[in-house]
C-alpha cells in the first residue's frame, strides 16, 4: 500500500514538473478570477455577518421572518440569517455564515449540516450579468437560470424537512467591543479568502491538466470541468456548438451542483467541525441530476 502511495506521489510530482506552464497559467487565472469575482463579494460580507451577529440581528430575524422559514424547512429559526445572506451573496459564503453561528454556539451541528445542503446560491450578479448578459446576451436567460437555482435549493430544503430538528438552547454571548469584533472579522476574512483561493488554484490546475492530456467529447468535457470548477465549466458550456436550450440546461445543472471546488472550499472553512461531507455531496449530485432530467423532459411539453 505504501509503495502505491509513493508511486502516485512520484507521478504527481513528475506531472507538475513536466507541465509547469499549465500550473503557472492556472494559478495566474485562478488569482485573477478570485480577486475579480470572488474576493470582492465574499470579504465584505464576512465582516458584515460578524457585525450583524454582534448586534443580535439573527435574533431579530428569528422573531420575524425566521418563524416562517423555520416552519417551511423545519430548521432552527436562528439559522434564518444564513439562508437570507446566502441568497444575497454567493457560495461558499454560506459556509462562512454557518461557521460564525457554530463558533458563537447559536446553532448546533445538526442544523449546520442541514443548512449546507440547501444554501448554495450562486451570485445573482454572476448569473444575470456574466452568464445571462455576457455569455448569452439575454437578461431574461440570466433571470430564468437563477430562479431554477433558487427553486432547486428550496426543493432540497423541503426534502430535508422530514428529518427531525432537535431543539437547541442559545447561550448568552460574552461580547467584545465593536472595534475588536471588526478587527477579528478582518483577520478571519483574510484567512477564509486564502482557503478559498488555495482550493480554487488546486482544482483549476487539475481541470487544465485533464483538458490538456485527455481527448474527451467536448460536451462531456465541459460538464466534467464544470463539476470540478464551476466558472470554467460554465464558460466551456457556453462555447459548445449545440442548441442554446441545452446550454442553459447544462448551466443550471452545474450551478445546482456548485462544483467540487466550491464544496471543498466550504468543507475547508468548516474543517473544525464534523461536517457530513458524503451526505452533502450525494444530495447535491442527486438533486442536480433530477433537475437535469426534468429540464430535458420539459422540451417535449
Amino acid at each position: 500500500m505504501k509503495k502505491i502511495k509513493f508511486m502516485l506521489l512520484t507521478i504527481i510530482i513528475l506531472t507538475i514538473i513536466t507541465n509547469i506552464d499549465v500550473v503557472v497559467s492556472s494559478t495566474k487565472s485562478s488569482c485573477i478570477l478570485f480577486f475579480n469575482r470572488i474576493f470582492i463579494t465574499i470579504f465584505p460580507f464576512i465582516i458584515l455577518s460578524d457585525i450583524l451577529i454582534y448586534f443580535d440581528y439573527h435574533i431579530f430575524l428569528k422573531n420575524t421572518i425566521g418563524k416562517i422559514i423555520s416552519k417551511i424547512f423545519n430548521i432552527d429559526s436562528n439559522a434564518t440569517i444564513v439562508f437570507i445572506l446566502s441568497i444575497l451573496t454567493s457560495h461558499p459564503a454560506n459556509a462562512v455564515y454557518i461557521k460564525d453561528l457554530l463558533d458563537n454556539k447559536i446553532i448546533n451541528l445538526e442544523t449546520a449540516n442541514k443548512l449546507l445542503c440547501f444554501t448554495y446560491f450562486p451570485s445573482i450578479s454572476f448569473v444575470i450579468a456574466t452568464i445571462g448578459l455576457s455569455l448569452y446576451n439575454s437578461f431574461k436567460i440570466g433571470i430564468i437560470i437563477y430562479l431554477f437555482c433558487l427553486l432547486n435549493n428550496i426543493i432540497i430544503g423541503l426534502y430535508l424537512r422530514k428529518y427531525k430538528n432537535t431543539s437547541f438552547i442559545v447561550m448568552p454571548l460574552k461580547k467584545k467591543d465593536l472595534f475588536s469584533t471588526i478587527k477579528a472579522s478582518i483577520l478571519k476574512g483574510i484567512n477564509t479568502s486564502i482557503i478559498i483561493l488555495g482550493n480554487l488554484i488546486i482544482f483549476t490546475i487539475i481541470i487544465n491538466l485533464i483538458t490538456k492530456h485527455l481527448s474527451i467529447n467536448q460536451i462531456l468535457l465541459s460538464i466534467f470541468s464544470g463539476l470540478i470548477e464551476l466558472t470554467t465549466g460554465i464558460i466551456n458550456v457556453s462555447n459548445l456548438n449545440i442548441n442554446v436550450y441545452y446550454k442553459i440546461i447544462f448551466t443550471i445543472f452545474l450551478l445546482d451542483f456548485s462544483s467540487l471546488s466550491i464544496l471543498f472550499q466550504s468543507f475547508s472553512i468548516l474543517s473544525d467541525y464534523k461536517i457530513d461531507k458524503k451526505r452533502i455531496l450525494i444530495i447535491k449530485l442527486v438533486f442536480s441530476f433530477i433537475s437535469l432530467i426534468i429540464l430535458f423532459l420539459c422540451q417535449y411539453f
